[in-house]
């Protein structure tokens, strides 16, 4: 308890009083021999001559004292009876000395010294080889600063600190140093901002309609309806499997879980996609219709889909109806859904036909899927009699089908302010909400879109439960949100459609069928707004019209499609048949960049012209300035959206070295098969043809062995699933092998409808493409 008290009194006191303290604790043994020496040192602190003593630790000393006189139970003294703390510490500080034993004598090692006056003179010359040193840098010092002084001016017998330093430089006259800055002719601008002037300004407020139809020119075909049953789909929400996976019943006919190879189709019997440019029916109405623009939905989705970016500033997309397996994901869109989307403006006769644009080294042709939504939209509309008309043998002939050319498709045409707009229709179910028009999506798994040139190992690749983060339905619904929904819903207004109905399929076999609607998709892109989908689609649409009013304006004579360049001081004339341009909004989305330039320039006339746009918006809600984030999620204010179309007056080097940015960006890499090496690439990529043309357009610019690339990690994963998904679906097929399939609403197996036996190039049958 002492020793405790002790140490709280001492705390803070300086290290010669803690000194005292400790010693005076150990040498009290009891509580009256602590009493008498305290008393001790009070009658010597009564004894000191003056009273300086008493200043200074009086106080602190007091409360020592009386500490231990209260821990002893002796009475306690007056604060002015205390004496000070130097008056103790000068008594009672000693040191003990150790006894000089023997032992002690002799354990201590003997150190031989010289005597005093010979340590002294042998230190002499030492010492005065220091002072010299000494001196020789006080006077070196003393020199660099006498320099230094005259240097500035100040060669003054005051030293450096003084404030008495005359001001020497006001008798000097002034001198004029013109800085780097002004070796240019003009300033340049910061580095973050770019020089640019305006060109259109504007405010979108909240339009009535943005489309309005428009009569077809010619007759059509009538749009297709479902068969097999699959009108189910359409009214009820969620995935229907084809083969429930746990009883194995099939919901719908077995016939369409085999998908015939591409090869065996013959497309040439189909009225083939016609270009917006090749499309007479659309000029025709532009120009009966006064519009400047003409376009289909799929050269204008990738225009729109960069429009909204700017307007909803990257928005994330809604993730919170999928389950805890996807808590961790990402809610941000594909890099393939935010890539640049590039067009061409075909001009004709007042008017700017719109066709997509893909490079040179991009072949659409060989890619699998491109021709696999075209055989799958057959398949699910046609019965499998007409649709075994479309089957054919390797070595026949092409024939072209007359008959089926003399329609057209059926279409929807709609008109806005400046725009004619066509859209292909699907499919029809009049039970649907208002025009009851549907579209036909077809969704290849994630192995095989990831890894396209290697669909034929990854078509082992199964969907075998309804959740999870690998095959699951819910990945391929978590795709199509981050990589398709925000496409697909342009695509649906501009159809004037109710939704889209989505089949799930690895190219060999199809699992199951899910219908989603535009309220379902907008909720996904946009979250529980009522009717912010429709908003936002009339602003982007009214965008567009006026970014491609700012494109075409830069030509200086927008009738005849001249544009001039100036080259070896001499004026050269172009004429232009089509003019490129490249949208692209980055992350965070504050700026769309648009370039422009010719589609076909002569090299002659020196380099390509291009030039570059920026477009802003600002929003406002009831006349008040907002984030984007709040602009989307208004219901009942007044959403009014102000916008600013600026061209960039960088040097022509400048923009197109930010132009092949762009286009790098676009690039992807090709993932070679398996089996296929570095070495045989190329001859890989000439091998591959999904259907044959007599008119096939033989492409420039092809793939160089840089462009393609070995499997990585991630997609060496999906193909050891693929690899596990075809030896799990043969050992399934063993097992079942002879044994009746069931199907949901037949009266007995006897009666199933059997699949129509297809013909492959060596005349073998291919009742069963798949596992």
């Amino acid at each position: 308890m002492r020793s405790w008290t002790l140490q709280r009194v001492l705390k803070g006191v300086p290290h010669p009083l803690v000194t005292f303290s400790k010693s005076l604790d150990t040498s009290l043994k009891g509580t009256e021999a602590a009493a008498s020496r305290v008393e001790k040192s009070l009658d010597a602190a009564r004894n000191l001559d003056g009273k300086s003593a008493l200043n200074g630790r009086n106080s602190l000393s007091a409360r020592l004292s009386q500490s231990l006189l209260k821990d002893s139970g002796r009475i306690q003294s007056s604060p002015k009876e205390v004496p000070s703390a130097s008056d103790i510490l000068n008594k009672e500080r000693t040191i003990p000395t150790r006894e000089r034993t023997p032992e002690r004598i002799r354990r201590r090692k003997k150190v031989v010294r010289a005597p005093p006056e010979a340590r002294a003179q042998l230190s002499k010359p030492k010492l005065k080889e220091k002072k010299n040193v000494v001196k020789e840098a006080h006077a070196k010092s003393e020199l660099l600063k006498q320099q230094k002084a005259v240097q500035t001016g100040l060669a003054t017998g005051f030293t450096h600190d003084s404030s008495l330093v005359p001001e020497t430089w006001a008798s000097e006259p002034w001198k004029y140093q013109a800085s780097s800055l002004e070796k240019f002719a003009t300033r340049l601008p910061p580095p973050h901002i770019e020089p640019e002037t305006a060109l259109r300004t504007g405010v979108i407020d909240n339009l009535t309609t943005a489309l309005v139809d428009v009569p077809p020119v010619s007759e059509h075909h009538p749009v297709a309806k479902l068969s097999h049953g699959l009108d189910r789909v359409l009214f009820n929400p969620g995935v229907h499997w084809l083969q429930d996976p746990r009883s194995r019943v099939y919901n719908f006919t077995p016939w369409l879980e085999s998908i015939p190879k591409v090869n065996d189709f013959a497309f040439e019997r189909l009225t083939g996609f016609i270009k917006s440019s090749r499309d007479e029916d659309l000029r025709e109405l532009a120009e009966r219709h006064n519009k400047k623009f003409a376009g289909s939905t799929s050269s204008l989705s990738g225009m729109l889909s960069h429009i909204y970016f700017l307007i909803s500033e990257h928005k994330q997309v809604e993730l919170t109806t999928l389950s805890q397996h996807f808590r961790h994901e990402s809610p941000n869109f594909t890099s393939g859904q935010k890539m640049p989307a590039t067009v061409v403006l075909n001009y004709k006769d007042g008017t700017y036909a719109i066709d997509s644009h893909s490079a040179e080294w991009d072949d659409p042709d060989k890619n699998i899927l491109t021709w696999m939504g075209t055989l799958l939209e057959n398949l699910l509309t046609k019965t499998p009699s007409e649709f075994q008309k479309f089957i054919r043998k390797e070595s026949e002939p092409i024939e072209h089908d007359e008959e089926a050319h003399k329609m057209r498709e059926a279409y929807r045409y709609a008109k806005s302010d400046k725009f004619v707009m066509r859209s292909q229709l699907d499919c029809q179910d009049k039970r649907l909400p208002g025009t009851g028009v549907f579209d036909i999506k077809t969704r290849a798994c994630v192995s095989v879109r990831m890894d396209i040139l290697n669909y034929e190992e990854n078509a082992g690749y199964l969907i075998k439960s309804q959740y999870g983060l690998l095959e699951s339905f819910e990945k391929e619904y978590y795709d199509l949100i981050r990589s398709a929904f925000l496409k697909y819903s342009f695509q649906v207004r501009i159809g004037n459609m109710d939704g889209v109905m989505v089949t799930y399929h690895n190219t060999e076999r199809i699992f199951g069928f899910q219908y989603i609607s535009l309220d379902e998709m907008d909720e996904r892109l946009l979250g529980p707004v009522p009717g912010m989908g429709d908003k936002v689609f009339r602003k982007s649409v009214k965008l567009l019209e006026e970014i491609l009013e700012s494109a075409t304006a830069l030509m200086p004579n927008e009738v005849s499609g001249i544009i001039f360049a100036i080259q070896f001081e001499k004026l050269m004339v172009c004429i232009l048949e089509s003019v490129k341009v490249s949208f692209e909004t980055r992350v965070p989305g504050t700026v769309l960049r648009v370039y422009v330039q010719p589609e076909q320039w002569d090299k002659n006339l020196g380099p390509t012209p291009i030039e570059s746009l920026n477009v802003r918006v600002r929003h406002f809600l009831d006349g008040e300035e907002v984030r984007a984030s709040a602009a989307l999620r208004s219901v009942e204010e007044d959403w009014t959206m102000s916008y600013e179309i600026t061209r960039s007056t960088l040097p022509q080097e400048v923009i197109q070295v930010k132009y092949e940015k762009l286009e790098g960006r676009k690039k992807r890499s090709f993932v070679l098969p398996s089996s296929i090496s570095l070495a045989e690439a190329q001859a890989y990529w000439d091998s591959i043809s999904f259907h044959k043309r007599d008119d096939a357009e033989e492409r420039s610019i092809k793939p160089s062995v840089d462009d393609f690339t070995l499997a990585n990690a991630a997609i060496e994963q999906f193909r050891h699933l693929s690899r596990e998904g075809r030896q799990y679906s043969q050992q399934i097929e063993k097992q079942y092998a002879g044994k009746p399939k069931v199907v949901l609403g037949s009266p007995s197996p006897d009666l199933l409808e059997e699949p129509p036996e297809l013909v492959d190039s060596n005349d073998k049958t291919l009742s069963d493409n798949g596992p």
